[in-house]
């Protein structure tokens, strides 16, 4: 095996590692306590999304993980469709498209969701007194929409996730 093709492995593995235990914790755990502690939750998120790289990395590690699947599945592919007729060419065909939707969708739907939270956690914390019924309920369509979206893509991460570790054991 070329040392490209092992280094491209060990940046997909662990940028995926990443990013998807990211979006499982996120969606499982930290929306939700986010949810429940109210303004004092948005504390935290905005501490999060502007304090720390918390937010750029998880895109960064989405990115690699696409191109470096990207740079290991087109040497298998190649140039002709003979791969994708094979169990192991498909799957990893479904699970790659899978993974790049997720993508799309975390980093040009999701990543807007968090900005717009954002502006309105500045548009509060720069106030005097406590947010207004209508930042209120902002905040909470904004995260019952990131649920949805988050769900979707975590259903996308599934898919590819399940494809990719089974594709090689796949003889159709």
């Amino acid at each position: 095996m070329h040392s490209h093709i092992i280094i491209l492995k060990i940046i997909h593995i662990f940028a995926g590692v990443f990013w998807v235990g990211f979006a499982f914790f996120n969606i499982a755990f930290l929306q939700p306590a986010v949810k429940a502690t109210g303004v004092e939750g948005q504390k935290l998120m905005q501490f999060l999304v502007r304090n720390t790289r918390l937010m750029m990395t998880v895109y960064i590690t989405a990115t690699l993980t696409i191109l470096s699947g990207l740079g290991l599945y087109w040497p298998l592919a190649g140039s002709t469709s003979s791969f994708v007729r094979t169990g192991y060419g498909l799957i990893l065909t479904i699970s790659s498209t899978a993974g790049i939707i997720a993508w799309i969708i975390a980093v040009f739907v999701i990543r807007n969701i968090f900005n717009q939270m954002g502006a309105l956690g500045t548009e509060i914390q720069s106030q005097e007194g406590p947010p207004s019924e209508g930042q209120m309920s902002g905040l909470q369509r904004l995260g019952a929409k990131l649920g949805v979206v988050g769900n979707i893509v975590i259903f996308f991460m599934v898919i590819a996730l399940l494809g990719m570790s089974t594709a090689r054991y796949s003889h159709f």
